[in-house]
């Protein structure tokens, strides 16, 4: 099963967080399907990046004629590299370290969103283990997780899988409803 039927399935049985373990090959098409295809069954979304500027990935979904229209970004790379930082649908955070932002953030892009179902895509994990120790990682990614299920936000955590530690792939495999990996089928 690919990875999008396996994502829509987890969507459709009520799991609240799940894990997506992408190899690096696939990881960018990959997320951008995954969007695109949500957003495409009418469910509002917030995208959060820790690799690339929020510019970068709104112009893969332009590419590939995603509808935007309820999409909003919480970026935490564009202050940090000096990108643009324009964009209204984007909450724009000064740090990567500054995790408690992201919380924040989400919360208020949650009252933009006009559909009644959305989702929260995290990407990637992996990002943010350049900037925080793991404890603090740990700990956010706990708060975060949790958080979201009692917001009954449908969240996915996407991790690339050549750049997971065992550690890390263990607690997101604990805390999460699912965690889908690729397969050859």
């Amino acid at each position: 099963m690919s990875i999008l039927k396996q994502v829509v399935a987890s969507i459709k049985e009520g799991d609240a967080l799940t894990t997506v373990a992408l190899n690096s090959d696939d990881y960018r098409p990959t997320s951008i399907e995954i969007v695109k295809h949500l957003l495409s069954k009418k469910l509002g979304g917030i995208y959060i990046t820790t690799t690339r500027p929020s510019g970068s990935i709104i112009a893969d979904l332009k590419k590939v004629k995603a509808d935007l229209g309820d999409l909003y970004f919480v970026d935490m790379i564009s202050l940090t590299v000096g990108g643009e930082t324009e964009d209204p649908r984007t909450m724009f955070i000064e740090s990567p370290t500054m995790l408690e932002s992201v919380l924040l953030n989400i919360g208020l892009l949650e009252r933009r969103i006009k559909s009644k179902r959305h989702f929260v895509m995290f990407d990637s994990v992996n990002g943010l283990t350049i900037y925080s120790e793991k404890r603090v990682l740990k700990e956010f990614i706990n708060v975060l997780a949790n958080t979201m299920r009692l917001r009954k936000s449908y969240t996915m955590m996407i991790t690339v899988e050549e750049q997971t530690s065992d550690a890390l792939a263990s607690m997101l495999k604990t805390l999460t409803d699912r965690y889908i990996e690729n397969t050859d089928g």
